[in-house]
């Protein structure tokens, strides 16, 4: 370990920044923070003051005939004059104990305060050095415990646990080290010789081992020994490695893990002093632990945050290829970013030679290798020859800069007051301008990177610079945009500038990537961003945006953005004057398909259609209409470039439809169910002529409702014309309402219409024609209950798949556990399906088994505000609403 940086060149050397050494745990021979650290003179006076002041607290603890009588002879005799350890131990205990107060009862509550550390001082004053430190080796065996009959605190010899060191790792332990670890050479020695008698117990030879981490033997033992993870005694063993071959050992032994009590900055740094690079693999190792969300649960929320930036930060210093690998294979992850690019600094020549390494695969490498040598030219020289052509080829990548004349007036000059100055340029891509011949200038860059700090969901940028970023590319302005963003969240920072910008910056690439960060967030740890994605997508208000809000309003796991989402969507339903359904079919993007609801994938000399399945897979039909299995790769004689483009547009339309497929399949299912209605035009609109949604109108079975009363079922054809059971040609009216035809109102007719569809090979996205249906018997529609599931055992899975039907889970009761499942009817009833012992709503799957116990109906107004009776019964659903209530209800029952 060396306290100065590396001189140029000079990148195998483990430095500890100054700003960092206060959280080190010094050792000899290593890093000190500032001054070295000397025994207080007035320690012995301010203990003594202290312990006059306590004195009858203390001789009352100490004359209770729960304490441990040879502890208190010790403590007596220490109180006496004579300089005994264990007794010095003691008095400091309970002294320490009693001046905080009577309502601390916690073994760790008098160790692990700083009104300990004084104790360490006044020993080291009044008898020596070695014998402070013989004391610290005896306070361990100590604990302020509670008497069984009386309730009173007492002093307590429970003996050593690995599990209980909270001396030893608590301020006064720390303080012992570093006056040791500066000690002069007879003081050390001396030290050293007294502890050699206090090394009985294994917990107390990891305690010893800690004060003095010089001695490598005892360390060695101490690996030898290996204690348990997850103890006091792990704790101190990281802080007293000394070598890559003491880490050896210790992963020889399966115990070289950082545990939860492990991973803040002082163990970290302290093991990394110790050990050199070679705990980089172990740091990651930790570093993937931050992703467990159930810490934040047990350790408080942020405890995986602060871990995470204590690893990098650690990580960034270590001086090896593999340590940089590690960080600059994980920038993804908050934080990331930032430490890689310290360790760019930090170790200039490793990063050229590194990253250049990676500048192949990696966009992000590309840059920061190219904003590095931007900024340190001299490293030129320094390249190795195996790495120059790829530097060449990133420098070579980069557009030549526009003329200054070219710049927009409003990015001449640094805005004043933007919120975004962290942000370098040279880890964002280039902006190019309108034409992609050039782009803009680094120094214009960085004004804009200013100017968007002023972003806001609420208002749109003003004129100059709205006009200035119209000069700007949009693709390559929105590639820029979500690249800050990525920036931000790996740094930390969360301010709003950092996800507003997309307001102004983001296409709709841009909002399909939000869309899908909100659906992948799986707890509440790091929802933070997602929250606020879901305020770019309401104010964007594309027909994209407000899909992917829809779909997370339909398929996020948390709750709040769940909520948050629907309530979004709400606002801007009401604001357009619609229902939430209604704004669904708005929704419905045309992907880019033509007018007869395909696309036409070019490869020079042969082309290729593009279809959908039943349930909107877009499908490959070659020249002469057969269907592929998949896109075939370009042949020798298809023209590269035009292949090339045709296989990226599949890939993408692909990726594309995915979500918007299976949303509308699933709302068109729930429609019929709920015999939603659309006026003519619309659906002619959002249905038969739809691009897409025509591919599924297409595959079922609809009801023509007209003003006068008569209804007539009829299809979709392929021409887009309309036709009835029998074949023939239906003029659908004008006015009146169309709907999902249920199987219950086609009656008879459903074995027609299933002919009809089996000699067309007609394949259907859910069951319509051959869907079940079922009726209430006459006791159930005269009651309020339905009995005949009570007692079912079913799995978790298939009861909250109810949701998918448009049920929702009950509230939770004590201790965060749901018992109900709940639909509101179209009838304006809500029936309740009771289960048994019901689920964690932060972790349903922790019970899989639950037993059905009843299904009941309600008025919504009653259940809404608690009522568990009313009047209503089951005979007030109409037959399509209970037929598919005992549908949801017996696909439940058939799956456990």
């Amino acid at each position: 370990m060396n306290d100065h940086p590396p001189v140029t060149g000079d990148e195998n050397v483990l430095v500890v920044p100054a700003a960092l050494r206060a959280e080190l745990l010094i050792r000899r021979g290593g890093a000190v923070p500032g001054p070295p650290p000397a025994v207080d003179p007035s320690a012995a006076g301010r203990v003594a003051d202290r312990l006059a002041g306590n004195r009858s607290a203390v001789s009352r603890m100490l004359g209770h005939l729960g304490s441990d009588s040879g502890a208190v002879r010790a403590a007596r005799a220490y109180l006496d004059g004579e300089p005994d350890p264990r007794g010095a131990a003691a008095v400091a205990l309970v002294e320490t104990h009693v001046s905080r107060g009577e309502d601390h009862d916690r073994w760790t509550a008098a160790w692990s305060v700083e009104n300990a550390v004084p104790w360490v001082d006044a020993w080291a004053l009044e008898h020596g050095l070695a014998f402070a430190a013989r004391a610290g080796a005896e306070a361990d065996a100590l604990v302020i415990g509670r008497d069984e009959l009386s309730g009173d605190h007492v002093l307590e010899a429970r003996g050593w646990s690995e599990h209980r060191l909270p001396w030893a790792t608590g301020p006064a332990g720390r303080r012992m080290r570093a006056l040791l670890a500066v000690a002069d050479e007879p003081g050390h020695a001396a030290a050293v010789a007294a502890l050699a008698g206090h090394r009985a117990a294994r917990p107390q030879r990891q305690v010893v081992a800690f004060l003095v981490p010089d001695q490598a033997e005892w360390v060695d033992e101490c690996v030898r020994e290996r204690p348990e993870p997850e103890t006091d005694a792990s704790k101190l063993l990281w802080c007293s490695l000394g070598s890559a071959r003491q880490l050896a050992r210790l992963r020889g032994a399966n115990r070289a893990r950082f545990g939860d009590n492990e991973v803040g900055l002082d163990v970290l740094l302290t093991a990394a002093e110790g050990i050199g690079p070679a705990v980089a693999p172990h740091l990651a190792a930790a570093l993937k632990d931050t992703d467990w969300e159930v810490r934040d649960i047990i350790h408080g929320a942020g405890f995986n945050a602060r871990a995470r930036k204590a690893i990098f930060q650690v990580l960034s210093l270590l001086p090896s290829d593999e340590a940089f690998t590690i960080v600059a294979g994980d920038t993804a992850r908050p934080g990331g970013l930032a430490a890689l690019t310290a360790m760019i600094e930090r170790f200039p020549v490793r990063a050229v030679r590194l990253l250049a390494e990676r500048a192949e695969e990696s966009d992000q490498a590309r840059l920061l290798l190219s904003g590095h040598l931007r900024a340190h030219p001299e490293l030129e020289a320094r390249l190795d020859a195996r790495v120059r052509p790829a530097v060449e080829a990133v420098e070579a990548a980069r557009m030549p800069e526009a003329p200054e004349s070219a710049v927009p007036k409003a990015l001449r000059k640094p805005a004043k007051d933007g919120a975004l100055r962290w942000a370098p340029t040279a880890l964002l891509p280039q902006i190019l301008m309108r034409g992609r011949e050039d782009a803009l200038p680094e120094a214009a860059t960085a004004n804009l990177v200013a100017a968007l700090g002023k972003a806001s969901p609420k208002r749109p940028p003003a004129a100059p610079l709205r006009e200035a970023m119209d000069a700007l590319d949009p693709v390559s302005l929105a590639r820029f945009g979500w690249a800050l963003f990525e920036l931000g969240r790996s740094i930390g920072e969360e301010s709003r500038a950092v996800w507003a910008q997309l307001c102004w910056t983001g296409d709709d690439e841009t909002m399909r990537r939000l869309g899908a960060l909100a659906r992948a967030a799986t707890g509440q740890s790091h929802i933070r961003m997602p929250l606020n994605g879901l305020d770019v997508l309401a104010a964007s208000g594309s027909d994209v945006a407000l899909l992917q809000l829809h779909l997370v309003a339909d398929k996020a796991r948390p709750k709040r953005l769940k909520n948050k989402a629907g309530k979004l969507l709400t606002q801007v339903a009401e604001a357009r004057g619609l229902t939430l359904d209604q704004l669904a079919d708005r929704m419905v993007p045309d992907f880019g398909l033509d007018g007869s609801g395909g696309m036409t994938l070019d490869f020079g000399p042969r082309s290729f259609r593009v279809g959908f399945d039943e349930q909107l897979r877009p499908v490959v039909f070659d020249d002469g209409g057969r269907l592929r299995k998949s896109l075939p790769k370009p042949g020798a004689k298809d023209d590269p470039d035009l292949a090339e483009a045709a296989g990226r547009a599949f890939a993408g339309l692909k990726k594309d439809v995915r979500s918007a497929a299976s949303d509308l399949v699933r709302r068109m299912e729930r429609a019929m169910a709920r015999q939603r209605r659309w006026s003519v035009p619309d659906f002619r609109r959002f249905f038969a002529e739809h691009p897409l949604a025509c591919h599924l109108a297409r595959r079922l079975v609809w009801l023509s409702e007209e003003e006068g009363g008569a209804v007539t079922a009829f299809r979709v054809a392929e021409d887009r014309s309309f036709a009835g059971v029998d074949d023939e040609a239906f003029p659908l009216p004008g006015s009146g309402a169309v709907l999902v035809a249920h199987p219950l109102r086609l009656g008879e007719t459903v074995a027609a219409w299933s002919e009809l569809f089996a000699d067309y090979e007609i394949l259907q996205p859910f069951p319509q024609l051959g869907r079940p249906v079922g009726a209430l018997t006459e006791r159930e529609r005269d009651g309020d209950r339905i009995e005949r599931f009570t007692g079912t055992r079913v799995g978790v899975g298939a009861l909250l798949r109810l949701e998918r039907d448009g049920w929702h889970r009950g509230p939770s009761g004590d201790g965060g556990m749901q018992s109900t499942m709940r639909l509101d009817a179209p009838t304006g009833h809500t029936v309740v399906l009771d289960v048994y012992p019901g689920f964690l709503a932060t972790s349903p799957a922790g019970l899989e088994e639950q037993t059905l116990e009843g299904v009941w109906i309600t008025d919504h107004d009653a259940f809404d505000y608690g009522g568990n009776k009313s009047e209503a019964t089951f005979a007030e659903l109409d037959d399509v609403t209970a037929s598919e209530l005992l549908y949801a209800l017996k696909t439940v029952a058939n799956h456990m």
